[in-house]
């Protein structure tokens, strides 16, 4: 599923309430082509640089630390992502069904447009426990 407008319900961006940026302490993995950062008191991630075959085994583990720490939705920040391949695609899919089967959802935030044509073209962008939130459109 693709969402192009992030709507939060009740006090939530909609509303015109400020949401919170959430404060990201741990640092799941850090290499010069990707880094991620976790919030420890909530299933929030932050990621950053190119998701390929060489780290997405890194992307699927701090996907499954998150998810283990606190009960609820996993939400992944990819505002800085550049560049996903199909086995950063697989990662969170596998992860986002993982979720599913314990009836919580991997939401994927700010995913580039290019990123998000790939999920549709592999047709996994209507994976089970899968919700992905684009970028505005310039």
């Amino acid at each position: 599923m693709t969402v192009w407008r992030i709507t939060d319900g009740e006090g939530g961006l909609d509303s015109g309430a400020r949401a919170a940026a959430p404060r990201y302490d741990i640092v799941e993995h850090d290499t010069a082509l990707l880094r991620i950062a976790a919030a420890s008191a909530s299933t929030r991630l932050q990621m950053s640089g190119e998701i390929d075959v060489s780290n997405a085994p890194d992307v699927g583990h701090a996907l499954h630390a998150a998810q283990a720490r606190m009960p609820g939705d996993l939400h992944v920040d990819l505002t800085a992502v550049e560049f996903v391949d199909v086995a950063g695609l697989r990662a969170f899919t596998k992860a986002a069904r993982d979720l599913d089967e314990h009836g919580r959802l991997l939401v994927l935030h700010a995913v580039s447009p290019h990123i998000d044509r790939l999920f549709a073209m592999i047709g996994w962008h209507t994976s089970p426990g899968l919700q992905i939130h684009c970028r505005p459109r310039r």
